[in-house]
């Protein structure tokens, strides 16, 4: 049920069990020229060491929809030779040919058949197509699942390594922005619990952003408490109960995912039990469009403010 959300937050729940995994890559398919500038990350997502190519790729493929928007924030679309599948934003990008199925999963022989001369993953969802890519020779960076902060630093990394470093830091820099301004904005305002949700809701068993997950860290910025942000299980994506949730009595809930597979909003109160949360009541039950809440991309921070909204309306009439 995770292979449609890949390159999304809610495929990393399954994938960072199998990362501990990963390092057997390390060390294999690094650039063979590389400038002096030292990357902003020393490794990536497979414990491959990270170099900075010499002369600016030409030939990229990304692996994944959060790669895909920062190159096109970067304005390198046009060096763009492939995507993935769930790549929809931008439009110029979306348009790319496809190098992966419904499944997520790369082609490898179609990819090495592009002749890429850089490779961008993310958070080591496709660690076993990285290596095949890498022992063909190709440079394969898969970008690490980080909070926010180092998701920031990642869009600076991705400059370095396609050469686009001025727009990166422009980008970031103007991104940084908007988060201070969000934060100022919500700083004296009284917190609000908040309950926001990863995955598709099966009862019982729903994902949830917990401590160490970057939607942690929006709910913070956005002047909320997550009511499970002492749950650090699942590298930060616990499973938990509804009797959990139940108890936990959010203020506001939040869905993320799409409204085919239960992010919709208009269905909550039907769940079991759910109809004495305090947010179902006040009715504060919202959804968030989950490319912008999944996505570790530039438009994050267009989630931050959406969620910042619902949380604190009366500051931003």
């Amino acid at each position: 049920m995770f292979a449609r959300n890949r390159s999304g937050f809610v495929a990393l729940m399954l994938v960072f069990s199998a990362l501990v995994m990963v390092p057997l890559f390390a060390g294999c398919g690094t650039s063979t020229q590389a400038k002096s500038e030292q990357p902003l990350l020393a490794k990536d997502a497979n414990g491959t060491t990270i170099t900075i190519p010499a002369k600016a790729p030409q030939r990229i493929v990304s692996l994944g929809a959060t790669d895909s928007e920062i190159l096109g924030a970067l304005g390198v679309g046009a060096r763009v030779i492939g995507v993935d599948a769930y790549t929809n934003y931008p439009a110029d990008l979306a348009a790319k040919p496809k190098i992966s199925g419904a499944d997520g999963y790369p082609n490898v022989e179609a990819i090495v058949a592009l002749r890429p001369d850089l490779i961008l993953g993310y958070g080591g969802e496709t660690a076993k197509q990285d290596a095949q890519l890498m022992q063909a020779g190709i440079t394969v960076v898969d970008l690490p699942a980080l909070d926010l902060e180092g998701s920031l630093k990642e869009m600076r990394l991705v400059g370095q390594l396609v050469h686009a470093e001025s727009a990166a830091n422009a980008l970031v820099a103007s991104l940084q922005k908007r988060i201070d301004a969000i934060k100022a904005k919500v700083a004296s305002a009284p917190k609000v619990s908040v309950y926001m949700e990863a995955d598709d809701y099966t009862p019982g068993k729903p994902y949830v952003f917990g401590k160490g997950s970057f939607g942690d860290e929006l709910i913070a910025d956005a002047g909320g408490v997550n009511v499970f942000g002492n749950d650090a299980s699942n590298a930060g994506y616990p499973q938990v109960s509804d009797e959990s949730i139940i108890a936990a009595n959010p203020q506001v809930i939040v869905l993320t995912d799409d409204p085919k597979y239960g992010g919709d909003a208009h269905a909550v109160p039907e769940r079991p039990g759910w109809s004495a949360i305090a947010a179902v009541q006040s009715g504060k039950v919202y959804a968030i469009d989950p490319d912008l809440m999944q996505r570790a991309g530039p438009r994050i921070v267009d989630g931050l403010e959406q969620l910042a909204k619902l949380l604190h309306p009366e500051l931003f009439s």
